[in-house]
């Protein structure tokens, strides 16, 4: 595994930076510093540009979103590329699998504890999403993959199991289970 950047590294380039809080960063926003066309998100109190995305990318995000969007049971939503807010993070996966209805979101956006499955779909920005794993785990989400389409595997990360990383090749079906159902998707189709 390739090295993983730590969010919550004390060292910092020789130039005068700033952290923000939670609370900060969505005044950035209501107040028009930050607009929709800033390709960021906030992540353990750093705001961190978002990578740029491939036709690859494109193609999984999309059927990923479609396939989830099929196979959630009533009581689950699926969103896309819509942000989650954690103690020190407003993260915007690939896709959130999240307890509640639309309106529960209505004036928040939903926690890591709303989240069953996470997904971030991973080409360039593969040690940006391996960084990810704490702060998602740590706020309580269940579930995080990582598709890792430039080695075609999956890795599974288990918040009932912090220290063990499940790895599925191409050729693997996954099976997670979501409220009361069990669904499960071949990885072949994403490859």
């Amino acid at each position: 595994m390739s090295s993983v950047i730590n969010l919550n590294s004390e060292f910092a380039p020789p130039l005068s930076l700033r952290k923000f809080t939670v609370a900060q960063y969505h005044q950035l926003g209501e107040l028009g510093v930050l607009t929709p066309d800033d390709r960021v998100e906030l992540l353990e109190g750093w705001i961190v540009e978002k990578m740029n995305h491939g036709p690859a990318h494109g193609f999984a995000v999309r059927f990923l979103t479609n396939w989830l969007q099929n196979h959630v049971p009533a009581g689950w939503i699926c969103q896309c590329q819509l942000p989650i807010t954690t103690h020190r993070s407003v993260p915007e996966p690939d896709l959130a699998v999240v307890r509640g209805c639309i309106t529960d979101f209505r004036d928040r956006h939903p926690s890591g504890s709303d989240c069953r499955l996470l997904v971030e779909v991973s080409d360039s920005s593969l040690q940006k999403d391996r960084a990810k794993v704490e702060i998602y785990l740590s706020a309580g989400v269940e579930e995080y993959w990582i598709l890792n389409l430039e080695e075609k595997h999956l890795e599974c990360y288990l918040n009932d199991a912090r220290d063990s990383l499940r790895i599925y090749s191409w050729k693997e079906t996954i099976r997670t289970t979501i409220g009361d159902k069990t669904i499960e998707l071949a990885l072949c189709e994403l490859f």
